[in-house]
């Protein structure tokens, strides 16, 4: 019998340009190479594995001459009779008209024949044929022990010593190069304009940076521009992407027609209780994992249980289902050293959403009150917990679980008695300044006016809630410049008389006017932070007992945070110290270390002001150390703010002494990189710093020292440099969705001009490490260095290893620091194209 290669004799046809996966090919390549009998690309539908085994062959065993059988199974009715017979019909057959016996197949590769003996046999889109697929496994591997197997499947086939390799989507700049190509191919063609690169970035990311999505996408360019493409990826019920198509009438397997076939062929596969789960957890946010691979969205064990579990879904089964669909490639699965979560990826979330709906609306009602109820109920217990050594774990959870706990929100706010669930769940987060935790409190506030507004009159929902969230909104206001809002605000939730007259009249201080405890407080910002009052102090402490009395633990340490400060920047040298030193003693005590930064942030000013600015110095850079690698991009800010203050004191002592002339234009053009990069990172929050009469004040106090020695001219520019060199515009981490790799907060010795700074080995460095160094610099990630530079992540990987080895530094965050000047302007314009503008040189060939 002489064997014929699979239908069509050749190997898969590539229709394009292959982009990326150089670590998936190298990986496999490898395998191929070595002892591996039996290699399974698993991953979801539409993520390139057949295109993958196809060009790995074609790099690799043609290469070497080895011979390459290819079965199609796809054709293959997704049947449990399906029998070894059938498999073998779709591998081989000696003639037009006959069926091959399984024992023909077997003879072929045991025949002696070297050639065939080094045979690679491919098992493409095994998924729905395992049984038969396995049993066909079993006889080859036994008689023809040469033989290398290759499948392809959405499920791994379960052998024992069977090597998986899944394939993950592509990343951001390939996806994005992908899409672009693709574009290219229909007449329509992406331009270079940032913003229009931007939305194509975006539509990859919506798409789950999957191929054959990024395919479909690209394929409504025919019929609308861009930005319609996009406006069609909500997310929700009026997602567009299922009535996609592929826009081809030939080319494109039935499965592989739109993005609705693709998910429903995996999911026509599982059992009535796996489909049932799957439907049920679409009713959490989607996710996705970023460059960094940290994980946006995630779902604990304990959610899905409380969320999902029922009669038909024993709680005791849910972990195993779970399994089940990480297993079929229709749920994720995010795993730490320590931890394990599990995601839907937005279309396989949009497909089981709708699939609920049609189920039963009141179901899928019924769950969204659960998935809301179980947030609400994670947000308030962290009262409990909240200034104590727990506050930093349970911050890390809310920004994983952060569009999950903004879901719960936003969905609540038809009905009154919802809409009371999502605004305790809205204020308690206000009340923890997690928004600004989170670099922004726009989203946030906007959904706590709307759930104020739904919940109002009702009658529902805890004593003294609308009018703390209202206090809450008055203080965001504060900080976006409106404190005319307040009175407004106030006079809404306060029904004595004249309450509005005490926040904006100068009625006396000493007098307790019966107002609730949020309202005083709200009083006591107000004074401090327009008016620069030193009064504030007053109402603040006042507003500290009436929290305490209601036994509000995070309403009284609001208010002491702001006593520390507000006797810190206006009080007396005495209540600045005994004040700040109090609440430093306090907080260190109660094992925070949220609570412990802001005590030193307002103590380093009270010291700046009236004690040793030195010593200040040392406090906010003790700060800014123990924040590095964090995403707190609100309590690093102030760290900044604090530090400013204190460089400025430090400089005019080191004026009035007549000190080194070298050494005092330095920290002039520290403070003056600073303040830049200080209001750039506050805009970023939605925070009008200008407009916030009493910080508005001190920064420009600094300011104004740093610009009497520089000079006008030198001053504008140093503060302009912070856009000049990125890291000093990155002093934070940020916490936005960006897909960027987050960078350290910048160390003052980082900001001194050349001549300042420690002498760097960057000359050690090669040409290819110097060039890699920089995009390290510019935030780039591995990966994306790889693909631009045609290399693989290996590669880059030693390259980075060696650079750090060269620089003698701890952390590839460190390169930023060792950059020459004549290499600054590189940097920004990489990290501002970013690895998502990379285009065609993130091609893999």
């Amino acid at each position: 019998m002489s064997l014929v290669q699979a239908r069509g004799g050749v190997l898969p046809a590539s229709t394009s340009e292959f982009i990326g996966r150089e670590t998936e090919l190298d990986r496999l390549g490898a395998l191929l190479d070595g002892d591996a009998r039996l290699v399974t690309l698993v991953g979801p539908g539409g993520i390139g594995k057949t295109r993958l085994a196809a060009e790995g062959l074609r790099r690799g065993a043609r290469a070497r001459r080895r011979p390459i059988y290819w079965a199609r199974l796809a054709e293959l009715e997704p049947d449990s009779t399906a029998t070894a017979q059938d498999v073998m019909q779709s591998a081989v057959r000696t003639d037009l008209e006959s069926r091959p016996t399984r024992g023909a197949l077997v003879r072929t590769f045991s025949s002696g024949n070297r050639s065939a003996d080094r045979a690679v046999l491919v098992l493409d889109n095994c998924e729905h044929l395992l049984g038969a697929v396995a049993a066909m496994i079993a006889d080859l591997r036994e008689a023809a022990p040469g033989l290398t197997i290759l499948a392809t499947s959405r499920e791994p086939i379960g052998w024992v010593d069977e090597y998986i390799l899944a394939v993950p989507p592509l990343s951001p700049p390939q996806s994005l190069a992908l899409f672009r190509q693709q574009a290219q191919l229909i007449g329509r063609a992406i331009p270079d304009a940032r913003e229009q690169v931007a939305v194509a970035a975006r539509i990859c990311r919506r798409v789950d940076h999957n191929p054959l999505f990024i395919r479909l996408a690209a394929a409504r360019l025919r019929h609308q521009p861009p930005v319609m493409v996009l406006r069609e990826l909500t997310g929700d019920a009026d997602d567009k992407r299922l009535h996609w198509t592929h826009g081809a009438r030939a080319g494109a397997e039935e499965r592989h027609r739109g993005v609705y076939d693709v998910v429903a062929w995996s999911f026509a596969l599982c059992s009535a209780q796996e489909q049932l789960l799957l439907e049920r957890l679409s009713v959490f946010a989607a996710g996705y994992e970023t460059h960094d691979e940290s994980l946006r969205g995630g779902i604990e064990l304990d959610a899905a249980i409380a969320v999902c579990a029922d009669d038909a879904l024993p709680e005791g089964e849910i972990e195993h289902l779970l399994e089940r669909l990480i297993e079929q490639s229709l749920v994720s699965a995010h795993l730490t050293a320590q931890t394990v979560s599990w995601y839907l990826v937005e279309s396989v979330r949009v497909f089981a959403r709708d699939r609920l709906r049609h189920r039963d609306r009141g179901e899928s009602d019924r769950l969204a009150a659960r998935h809301r109820r179980y947030f609400r109920d994670r947000v308030v217990a962290t009262q409990a917990m909240w200034l104590g050594p727990q506050d930093g774990a349970w911050l890390e959870w809310a920004r994983s679980a952060w569009n999950d706990i903004v879901l719960g929100i936003e969905s609540g706010l038809a009905d009154p008695a919802e809409a009371v669930v999502a605004l305790e769940t809205a204020t308690v987060l206000l009340s923890m300044k997690v928004p600004f935790v989170k670099s922004g409190a726009g989203a946030l506030t906007r959904l706590t006016e709307r759930a104020l507004e739904a919940t109002k009159g009702s009658g529902l929902g805890p004593a003294g809630l609308g009018e703390l969230a209202t206090a809450l909104l008055g203080w965001i206001a504060l900080w976006q410049g409106r404190p005319d809002h307040i009175p407004q605000l106030l006079a809404g939730c306060v029904a004595l008389p004249g309450p509005q007259d005490a926040c904006t009249g100068p009625r006396s201080t000493d007098v307790d006017f019966g107002l609730p405890a949020p309202v005083e407080w709200m009083w006591g910002l107000e004074l401090m932070l327009v008016r620069g009052d030193p009064r504030a102090i007053t109402v603040l402490t006042r507003a500290r007992r009436k929290f305490t009395e209601l036994g509000d633990r995070i309403g009284a340490e609001r208010s002491d945070v702001f006593v520390a400060f507000c006797s810190a920047l206006v009080g007396d040298r005495q209540e600045a110290l005994d004040n700040t030193a109090r609440f430093l003693e306090r907080s260190v005590s109660s094992g925070s270390t949220l609570s412990t930064a802001w005590a030193e942030i307002a103590r380093a000013v009270a010291l700046a002001k009236h004690g040793s600015a030195a010593e200040a110095l040392a406090m906010t850079n003790g700060v800014l150390t123990r924040h590095r690698g964090e995403r707190d991009t609100w309590t690093a800010s102030w760290a900044v703010g604090a530090h400013i203050v204190a460089l400025a004191q430090v400089l005019l002592e080191d004026l009035a002494s007549g000190g080194d002339p070298a050494t005092a234009s330095a920290s002039a053009t520290e403070i003056a990189y600073l303040v830049g990069s200080f209001k750039t990172r506050q805009r970023s929050m939605g925070i009008a710093i200008d407009q916030v009469p009493l910080i508005a004040a001190e920064i420009r106090s600094a300011a104004e020292v740093s610009r009497a020695l520089l000079g006008d001219r030198t001053y504008a520019a140093a503060e302009r440099r912070t856009r000049l060199r990125p890291e000093l515009d990155e002093l934070w981490w940020t916490a936005t969705d960006s897909a960027s790799t987050p960078r350290r907060p910048v160390r003052p010795s980082d900001t001194r001009p050349t001549s300042q700074r420690p002498t760097s080995r960057w000359s050690e460095l090669s040409k290819a490490e110097r060039d890699v160094a920089v995009f390290a610099a510019a935030g780039w990630p591995n990966s994306a260095i790889a693909s631009r530079r045609h290399s693989s992540i290996r590669t880059v990987d030693a390259q980075v290893a060696a650079i750090r080895q060269k620089l003698m530094i701890s952390s590839r965050a460190d390169i930023v620091g060792h950059i020459p000047d004549e290499l600054v302007d590189r940097v920004r314009y990489e990290s501002e194209r970013g690895p998502r503008r990379a285009g065609k040189g993130t091609r893999s060939r």
